[in-house]
Parts: structure tokens; sequence; C-alpha cells
């Protein structure tokens, strides 16, 4: 069995912004997009996609508030990006296991006195950290393999943000996770489950 983990942890600080009404975005909910990848073509029968975590659905969590969360996110990517192109009688299978998807709530002191008083901060932080593992057993002669992959994202939210801003700004921060973790999940498959990658034109 060959074990990979890797772990990416980036800081995006995104500091929103004044406005007006407190309305959430207009118009369709945006949604973290990979179609316009390739898909990672496995020598498998099947890929099979779970997650395993539980949200507490509490502060400091806020993941579940998000229109998008991480963990819807992660799995928009498996099934965008993963796929069983190896014969359907194999016993080849892939599984694609989400252990980690949390946004953490931080409130932030602001400033006291006359700064405090005449200036917008950011009185909230919000750090996400995904974690999931992709697996095959079967096929091969039997053989195996896994890659575990992590990345972390933060930002900040201005006191003044209105919902709409608040909700931009938690989209970006997802889709930055998602950039940073598709990435690595990339780097990760091409080294340690290469064996298993699809190559057009050989057989």
């Amino acid at each position: 069995m060959m074990k990979r983990r890797a772990f990416l942890t980036l800081g995006g600080a995104l500091l929103v912004a004044a406005c007006a009404t407190d309305t959430p975005i207009a118009g369709p909910v945006p949604q973290v997009g990979f179609q316009h990848l390739e898909p990672i073509r496995l020598m498998v029968a099947d890929v099979k996609l779970s997650n395993g975590y539980q949200s507490p659905l509490k502060a400091p969590n806020a993941e579940h508030r998000f229109a998008t969360s991480p963990a819807q996110a992660m799995l928009a990517w498996a099934k965008s990006r993963l796929q069983a192109v190896g014969d359907p009688q194999s016993e080849a299978t892939a599984r694609f296991v989400i252990e980690e998807a949390s946004v953490i709530e931080t409130k932030l002191k602001k400033s006291e006195g006359f700064t405090g008083m005449f200036t917008y901060e950011p009185t909230e932080r919000y750090d996400a950290t995904i974690r999931a593992r992709l697996s095959i057993q079967g096929g091969l002669n039997g053989g195996g393999g896994e890659v575990l992959v992590s990345a972390q994202r933060s930002t900040e939210v201005s006191e003044n943000a209105t919902l709409a801003e608040r909700e931009q700004a938690w989209f970006a921060m997802t889709e930055a996770l998602m950039t940073d973790f598709n990435a690595q999940m990339e780097t990760e498959v091409n080294g340690y489950l290469a064996r298993w990658l699809h190559t057009p034109g050989l057989k």
C-alpha cells in the first residue's frame, strides 16, 4: 500500500468593505465549478464518494451558513473530475472520502478610542480547512494506493459588510480553497496514483 500525505496551507485575506442594504446575493447562487477541467480518468470500475465530516451546525462553525459549503464544493469536484474508465467487471474501486470541511468563525476585537469610532474594521475572521482521501483498491494484481490532501484558507469581513458582501467573501474563499485543493490533488495523483491513470492511446 502506497500512502502519501500532502498538506497545503495558504492564507487569503479578503477584506470586505462598505455598502448599503443587508440583502443576500441577487440571482442564482454562484457555484464553484470544475467543468472546464479535463476529468481525471482512472482505470477502475467505479468511483465511490462519501462525506465523513459532520458539521456541528452551531458556532463557532459557520460552514452550514454558506450557500456552497466546502463539503458541497468537494463533492462537486469529485463528481466532475474523477471518472471511472476501467473494465466494469474489474474489482478495482476508487474511493473519495471527505474527512474535514470546516469553517471556524472568530470574533475580532475592535480598536478602542478615536480609531475605533471613525474607522470600519474587520470584526470576523473565517478559517476554512478541508481534507480528503482518495484511495484505490483491487485490480493491477491486487495493488492499492492512496493520497491525502489538505488545504486551508482564511478571510476577514468588515463590520459594515452587507449580507451579500459577506456571502461573496465566503464564496471567494471557498473558490480559492478549491483551487488550492484541485492543484494539490492533481500533483499527488500524478505522482502516487499514476499507475491507475488512463493514458489515451495506450492499452
